[in-house]
């Protein structure tokens, strides 16, 4: 094709860009905005899929303006993001976009404010919502009626008894509901069968309704409010249904319930047709069929031009990305066959799904020898790659840190292997034969108990080598009898050899200046209180980040911190895995690992961005040997290993296997822990696996080669990352140029 030059558009905001912040943007950044900006001429959205820390607010912002810039008038523009990425958004506005204005709209007279100020102005205006006061609305509780006489729940409008479905021996079987069938809504409860009516009703604290909300449980009937005493795990719950079966009329305010309307649906009804933009940020977190699923929904449908933007755009399944797509080009969907209440055909045809069949013999003389029946479907991790050539490819801009031509921090995430003491070896070694004893029956009644132990035996396993102490007993799901004790072999008192490894390297770090960032997953053990006692024992300052600091307030929270002489933050990764620029921590520790592979990929990108200006960023990994703790860091360095083949946007073999590949981390360990696979060789592969994705500079590549040479291992190849040579400024060079 034709070569072209970059819009004046694009190179003005990029000038404009250079006077606030003081920097340009790189070639590959701009080549990224020119190739939105042109996808916005032809079609309705576009895609950013682009690495973390590769600048996708600059880029998003930047091609959505130039687009506008060629009708020479005000816009108005919505940025759906985040909680904690409102204030970032504001300054990444005003920064990239001259001429414009940006605030923070949490409620509709905000919106209208917002709205009178950009219809007398001549300048460009921003709504930055948040995704979650974007579809924070009023509450709804259950509608149904109790009727005494026909002894059923009843439809307020029609009055007809409502049903439900159950499965008996494998076929499904309408009978009445149960006040269970009403403790959320759910798709199979939200309407009545007879004649359509929404059985779910808005609801205010003042009210006094024959259903009550019980907290972490849902809405109990007051007349049947007992059969809800086994479904209340935690003490607050118990607390609020024994003061109901007290007193069964009492008046009991529903949390939380206010007169709201959701803020999407109010600017969709109000200003169709004047949104002129919309950004859509983190565009996986309104994949699910969720609430804020909807107001993103809504939101496009009620601006012209749209752009969403992920660094991880599927979750594995394909149902991950269905509802994204019917939201985006519901047209595409419909012509390609699919619908909208049928996720499960785009499934099985996009994705992986695992039938079972139940085959029996017949008897002697009978009319037919074998009778088929079809017991159970269930969908499996795996994506065609189909979806990507169909639906996302045309409409997609990929940008990956490498495509900058900037020499990046050296980054390398190093595998820290431990061994347990005898004892506690013993006791872990004790607790995965009584799971394998469960799992390997394979009868009925066998399959469905290690089905409902699952989750329980997962997260026992990893978190007992962490705290050998004060778990309880595993029960049996239905009797709640206990199945196993797993026996105390350590003191909340004593270091173990991970805090003693952990401390270890937090005391090199800090001594030569650095921070550290100590992720902790497990939050229901004491391994954070624990950790920050024994480094301020050591004269470390660190700190706890709690996830009652609110989302909006987190990035603030670290900066006050950081004044403060804070030299380790102790965190959950899903607190701080989007959006924040962590660039002060240049060690990162993950204490422990849980199953979810995105919230590793984004924690452990916070500093490694391109405006970092440290020359290394180290992520140190810490587990124990032979428990499983080790099989999960093997599985996810396999996963790491191919996962970045659609954010970078290129398919190579490798990258297609993984996408078709059908077994996710949950279900790999189950099957290792019911065959009781062990990995002897595990620590050379894990090493090997993280040393192939580090990017190393040359001195550093030949230390790592000498070092293995001198330990007389097999060498293993360390991937050699070109320098790229800078990019000439960007007035000389056209769009093919700088996309190579």
């Amino acid at each position: 094709p034709a070569q072209e030059p970059l819009s004046e558009g694009v190179l003005g905001l990029d000038q404009f860009v250079a006077q606030t912040a003081g920097y340009h943007l790189y070639g590959a950044q701009l080549a990224a905005a020119e190739a939105l900006r042109r996808r916005l001429q032809t079609a309705r959205f576009g895609l950013l899929i682009a690495e973390c820390g590769s600048g996708k607010s600059k880029v998003g912002s930047l091609a959505l303006q130039a687009y506008f810039l060629q009708k020479h008038r005000k816009c108005l523009h919505i940025v759906l993001c985040p909680s904690h990425m409102t204030g970032k958004w504001v300054r990444e506005l005003e920064e990239a976009i001259p001429n414009a204005r940006a605030a923070i709209v949490r409620t509709p007279a905000d919106m209208d404010a917002l709205y009178a100020g950009y219809a007398r102005g001549g300048r460009t205006v921003f709504a930055v919502l948040s995704r979650e006061s974007a579809r924070d609305g009023y509450m709804r509780r259950p509608a149904a009626r109790w009727d005494a006489r026909r002894q059923g729940f009843t439809c307020p409008d029609c009055g007809s008894v409502i049903q439900m479905e159950f499965m008996d021996c494998g076929k499904r079987t309408l009978t009445d509901a149960t006040p269970e069938y009403f403790r959320t809504e759910t798709r199979a409860n939200r309407k009545c069968e007879g004649c359509g009516a929404v059985l779910w009703t808005a609801t205010t604290a003042e009210e006094q309704s024959e259903w009550v909300r019980i907290s972490h449980l849902g809405y109990v009937h007051r007349r049947f409010a007992y059969l809800a005493r086994d479904a209340c795990k935690t003490a607050a719950a118990k607390k609020q249904l024994a003061a109901l079966l007290r007193e069964p009329d009492r008046f009991m305010a529903a949390r939380g319930a206010c007169r709201r309307f959701p803020l999407s649906t109010y600017i969709k009804n109000r200003y169709r047709g004047k949104i002129d933009g919309l950004i859509a940020d983190e565009l996986h977190q309104f994949s699910a069929d969720s609430g804020q699923g909807d107001a993103m929904g809504e939101l496009f449908a009620a601006a012209k031009k749209c752009i969403g933007m992920t660094a991880t755009l599927i979750n594995g399944y394909a149902s991950g990305i269905f509802y994204l797509l019917y939201r985006m080009c519901a047209c595409r969907m419909e012509q390609d066959g699919q619908s909208y209440a049928a996720p499960a055909q785009f499934a099985r045809e996009y994705g992986v799904t695992e039938d079972t069949y139940e085959v029996t013999e017949g008897g002697y003389n009978s009319n037919r020898r074998t009778a088929k029946r079809k017991k159970r479907s269930r969908q499996k991790p795996g994506v065609s790659p189909l979806v990507y050539s169909r639906f996302l490819l045309e409409n997609g801009v990929f940008l990956s840190l490498m495509d900058m031509g900037k020499d990046l921090p050296e980054y390398e995430e190093i595998p820290v292997p431990l061994r347990l003491p005898e004892n506690q070896q013993r006791a872990c070694d004790d607790l995965e034969h009584a799971f394998h004893e469960i799992f390997k029956d394979r009868s009925r009644e066998g399959r469905k108990l290690a089905r409902k132990l699952l989750s329980v035996s997962l997260n026992l396993m990893m978190a007992y080598p962490d705290q050998p102490y004060g778990h309880k007993p595993v029960v049996h799901p239905v009797t709640a009898d206990p199945i196993l004790v797993p026996e105390d072999s350590g003191a909340p008192e004593e270091q173990t050899e991970k805090d003693r490894r952990t401390l270890e390297i937090i005391r090199r770090k800090v001594n030569a200046g650095e921070r550290v960032l100590l992720y902790v997953n497990w939050v229901r053990l004491d391994s954070r209180t624990r950790l920050k006692r024994f480094l301020t024992d050591a004269g470390v300052r660190a700190e706890i980040m709690e996830d009652t600091v609110p989302p909006r307030g987190r990035e603030e929270w670290v900066a006050n911190h950081l004044r403060q002489g804070m030299q380790v933050m102790i965190v959950n990764p899903n607190l701080v895995e989007t959006g924040l620029d962590l660039n002060d921590f240049t060690t990162l520790i993950f204490y422990d690992m849980a199953f979810k592979l995105f919230t590793f990929r984004q924690a452990s990108r916070r500093s490694w961005r391109i405006n970092q200006t440290a020359p290394r960023v180290e992520v140190y990994i810490l587990y124990y040997r032979h428990t499983m703790q080790e099989r999960a860091v093997r599985l996810m360095a396999s996963k790491l290993a191919v996962a970045g083949v659609i954010e970078g946007g290129v398919l190579t073999d490798e990258g297609l296997a993984a996408m078709s590949e059908s077994e996710d981390m949950t279900f790999a360990l189950a099957r290792e822990l019911a065959e009781g696979i062990r990995h002897e060789d595990a620590v050379e592969d894990i090493a090997a696996s993280f040393r192939k994705m580090a990017v190393l500079h040359p001195a550093q590549e030949r230390q790592v080669q000498e070092a293995e040479c001198g330990q007389q291992s097999v060498p293993v190849s360390v991937r050699k990352e070109t320098k790229i040579r800078p990019v000439p400024p960007a007035e000389q060079l056209s769009l093919w140029e700088l996309a190579g």
